[in-house]
């Protein structure tokens, strides 16, 4: 009967297989770490070479990562990156056209991704009845709990999604934390008594005020050295728009302010606003993200009825392409406009998205943003500022905070106003879709190119010329 490995051994022949994992063999990696765990499935070294292997397989089979990430968890189910990769990979595995592949499947992943294949296919009874069966079979696995919360949310089961997001949020935490969909809840935030907004200094261009629109952004120093440049020039030079630039800055340094000032040299400083806004954001350590994504909705209220005049706020990482006037056309009605993606609402997080907001200095709107801006202060104010939360909120306020009364009115944006992707030179000119209307890094699924490499927009790319 041959020895057990030694930990000095295995620990070896880990470091290998994270050393061909680097050099791009991935296939000598994944060789290793299967050799491993066939040699100590449950040693120090096993949930490390579980989690090679979900990196290894994420990119052609989701499943396959998943089974690996669930195994890294369960012999380390305190490691919070570990419970979050599993969380994410439950979330997203699973097409449409997957069902009959998870058909029969009674692991834990191949139940949850069954269920996320169905509910894409449109049959949510029987992917209820998969997510069931996963809890029923493995409890310990609280994930699946998302699942089932986000499916009842969907169907306006709002009380019942409610308390398995609590369940959820009190098993596994992160954004399962700060996703409420009860309607009492929601009447309890209107009801409580004001929200703290922010504090922060407003400059205002002698001439912003004539404009008929303002177009908002909001970030902390690194983004603004990183993206203002870009963006900005793309709303003055590409998105036909007769617009003010409000500009947030969240703690700026002097660097920012130097971008911020030749921005306003360059574009003509009366048409810009500056917020500056200084916080301590120490006691939130690497979560202070998630402070710069909903600051802006601390504060949109109390702008709109300010400039009284329609806002289109922007993330900062986000660049005009065209003339953007027929878009906001088709939420001129409205007292809202933002995007979703059919596709993604098996999370409620990405129900509705932050990045392109149109906001009509309306009653509706104002209503709509009062309790945004209370849901995200009522968990900010209780330490948890978990990404996403500005997601969260929007969602939870159009599922639940308006049961009782008439909604506002909401023009969904279809997912193809940001284009897919991006072509860039040498000099920095970019060519995208020439039907999209925006570019951006983060919300295409990470781009070719960071924003602040684009120089000019120099067409589209079906008039590139090939070879």
């Amino acid at each position: 009967m041959p020895r057990p490995a030694s930990d000095a051994t295995l620990q070896a022949a880990l470091q290998a297989a994270l050393d061909a994992e680097r050099a791009g063999d991935r296939e000598t990696a994944r060789t290793l770490c299967l050799r491993l765990l066939e040699q100590a499935p449950t040693g120090r070294q096993a949930p490390a070479a579980h989690d090679a292997l979900a990196r290894i397989l994420v990119s052609h089979d989701m499943a396959a990562a998943a089974v690996h990430a669930l195994a890294a968890w369960r012999l380390a189910p305190q490691d919070p990156t570990r419970r979050s990769n599993l969380w994410q990979l439950l979330t997203h595995l699973g097409e449409a056209g997957d069902v009959a592949r998870f058909q029969g499947r009674e692991d834990c992943v191949g139940l949850v991704a069954l269920g996320n294949a169905l509910r894409r296919d449109g049959q949510a009874l029987r992917a209820e009845r998969a997510y069931r069966r996963a809890l029923e079979l493995y409890p310990e696995v609280s994930f699946t709990l998302s699942r089932l919360a986000c499916l009842c949310a969907e169907q306006q089961r709002l009380e019942e999604a409610d308390a398995l997001f609590a369940q959820a949020a009190e098993r596994h935490g992160g954004r399962d934390a700060v996703t409420r969909t009860d309607p009492a809840f929601l009447q309890s935030l209107r009801e409580a008594p004001p929200p703290a907004g922010i504090r922060a200094t407003i400059q205002e261009g002698a001439g912003a005020a004539a404009r008929p629109l303002v177009v908002y952004a909001c970030c902390d120093a690194v983004y603004a050295r990183k993206f203002l440049p870009t963006m900005v020039r793309s709303i003055a030079e590409d998105s036909g728009l007769d617009c003010a630039i409000a500009l947030h800055l969240v703690n700026p340094d002097a660097e920012a302010e130097a971008t911020v000032a030749a921005l306003a040299a360059a574009h003509g400083a009366d048409r810009f606003i500056i917020l500056r806004e200084t916080i301590d954001l120490s006691p939130l350590g690497g979560n202070a993200k998630t402070y710069y994504a909903c600051s802006r909705f601390l504060v949109l209220p109390d702008l709109l009825v300010r400039w009284r005049r329609p806002v289109l706020m922007l993330d900062v990482d986000l660049l005009a392409i065209r003339d953007l006037n027929p878009l906001l056309a088709t939420s001129a009605r409205s007292d809202l406009g933002m995007m979703s993606h059919a596709l993604k609402r098996l999370d409620i997080w990405s129900l509705l998205y932050a990045d392109v907001l149109h906001i009509r200095p309306t009653a509706g709107a104002l209503r709509f943003l009062d309790l945004t801006r209370r849901y995200i202060r009522h968990f900010l104010d209780r330490g948890l500022p978990v990404w996403f939360l500005d997601q969260a909120a929007l969602a939870a306020v159009h599922l639940a905070g308006f049961t009782a009364e008439a909604a506002p009115r909401l023009t969904v944006y279809p997912a193809d106003i940001h284009s897919s992707t991006v072509m860039v030179d040498g000099e920095g000119r970019y060519w995208t879709d020439d039907s999209a209307y925006f570019y951006s890094v983060r919300a295409t699924g990470g781009g070719q190119h960071a924003v602040h490499r684009l120089k000019r927009r120099a067409g589209t790319t079906a008039e590139v010329k090939q070879g």
